[in-house]
């Protein structure tokens, strides 16, 4: 049996292994923004989200990465998406819609992958090693979708792709930091409309450079 957003069901399995991988995400964000990553230990975080340090090892390689739990349905969503992409189209502008879709729900940080995201983001100010094992994280991301873009392209080359990829996520890491820093700040900010901007000011830039 399958079941999913539509009706269909999903394997039970993967259910509640998204539960779990979920708790023990969740553990790890808590005690981290109580007592700090260095002073969580694996054994913490196990025993706050009901599980063992075994079960946790089978979910995350560290405790940093157990914070960076992504909300699964918002990621399938991503994933849908980008697979639904093609080759005979523009890239860039395919890909920005796959980003105004993520960014969307997370709602202005109502929904609970916004609050999931401000919370880390706030944790990531205080905490170098989070910070960094983020971006390693984005990094290996950004990798799978090198390829994936590169193989829909139909060619060796990760050349076109990369630099999509990179263009794209620019824009959204640029929006994301603004719009946080004004939540922040308790300044009012819309995130779909800060990234919209963000989008106009590199297409600008890149229309002003000068050919070499």
């Amino acid at each position: 049996m399958r079941a999913v957003e539509n009706g269909e069901t999903a394997p039970l399995r993967d259910r509640r292994r998204a539960q779990t991988e979920h708790e023990i995400g969740e553990a790890a964000l808590a005690l981290f923004e109580k007592q700090g990553v260095d002073g969580t230990t694996v054994d913490e975080i196990a025993r706050t989200a009901g599980v063992s340090p075994r079960t946790f090892f089978r979910y995350f390689a560290t405790k940093e990465r157990a914070a960076l739990t992504p909300h699964r349905d918002l990621e399938n969503r991503a994933e849908r998406m980008i697979a639904t992409m093609r080759g005979d189209r523009p890239l860039l502008p395919q890909l920005e819609e796959v980003w105004v879709e993520v960014l969307r729900a997370f709602d202005n940080g109502r929904s609970e992958p916004g609050r999931q995201l401000l919370r880390l983001r706030r944790l990531m100010r205080a905490e170098p090693t989070l910070r960094t094992a983020a971006l390693r994280l984005d990094e290996e991301r950004l990798d799978i979708l090198v390829g994936h873009l590169s193989r829909l392209l139909g060619h060796d080359d990760e050349l076109p792709a990369r630099v999509v990829v990179e263009t794209a996520g620019a824009a959204v890491r640029a929006a994301l930091d603004l719009w946080a820093d004004a939540i922040e700040a308790g300044r009012p900010a819309d995130l779909l409309d800060t990234y919209r901007r963000c989008r106009q000011v590199m297409r600008e830039a890149m229309a002003d450079q000068v050919p070499l």
